[in-house]
């Protein structure tokens, strides 16, 4: 299993970049609960700042962005985590969004997360990032991650964001096992799952190769010839 964090971190120690790296941690340890194989990968969306302004006025996709690209095409699993400002995250993390392809994310689970200074900026991720991913054809599991300053400044708010986290993280691993026919782990329950009697038998290769695979649903969605003429909807 390919799981890939997208993280606009515009500092070398910020909080953002924290956050994807516990919920990349415990992504891990769900998918090792489940007896499933995980390589982990990750884009800084700031490292490719230059070359997506560069796409947005020209059109021209630098061998970086094709790389990313790439990256994202070839993951299981997708980890998105971005810092909020004034209600929304940041541009740059949404233009990365905005310039994919269409279908980059067609049949992969991907988990939202972000960072903000306080708890009203919660519902970014809900408002802003759960659409565009969605249009991309992700499918965005339920639990989203926000982590204001209060979280990493207590302790009461750091095992709430470790149990927003530990949750988020086993949807994520138990949707990708369940869309992929692995494992019997479900969002309540991956963690235990191969305690629990359930086995997964797939390896990271076999994971790697189903993960590319598109849903034919998705692909014939704006196919011509499937889709009934309006006039005729309306003589029935």
């Amino acid at each position: 299993m390919r799981i890939l964090s997208i993280t606009t971190s515009l500092s070398e120690d910020s909080t953002t970049l924290k956050l994807s790296n516990k919920i990349i941690a415990a992504a891990t340890s769900a998918a090792d609960a489940a007896d499933l194989s995980a390589e982990t990968e990750h884009i800084n969306v700031r490292n490719l700042s230059s070359d997506l302004t560069d796409m947005a006025l020209t059109g021209f996709r630098s061998d970086n962005l094709e790389a990313a690209f790439a990256q994202v095409a070839a993951a299981d699993v997708i980890v998105t985590v971005a810092p909020v400002y004034k209600v929304a995250p940041v541009g740059l993390h949404t233009l990365f969004w905005q310039l994919i392809d269409e279908k980059a994310l067609a049949n992969k689970p991907v988990l939202i997360g972000s960072t903000g200074g306080t708890p009203r900026h919660s519902l970014a991720g809900e408002t802003v990032l759960r659409p565009m991913l969605s249009y991309l054809k992700g499918i965005v599991v339920p639990t989203t991650i926000f982590a204001a300053t209060d979280d990493w400044g207590s302790i009461e708010g750091g095992r709430s964001l470790n149990a927003r986290i530990a949750q988020a993280s086993e949807e994520l691993i138990g949707l990708a096992a369940s869309l992929h026919g692995v494992g019997t782990a479900s969002s309540a329950g991956t963690a235990g799952g191969t305690a629990g009697g359930g086995t997964a038998t797939t390896t990271t290769g076999e994971f790697g190769r189903r993960g590319a695979q598109r849903n034919p649903s998705i692909d014939d969605e704006f196919n011509p010839e499937l889709i009934t003429p309006f006039a005729q909807l309306l003589e029935g």
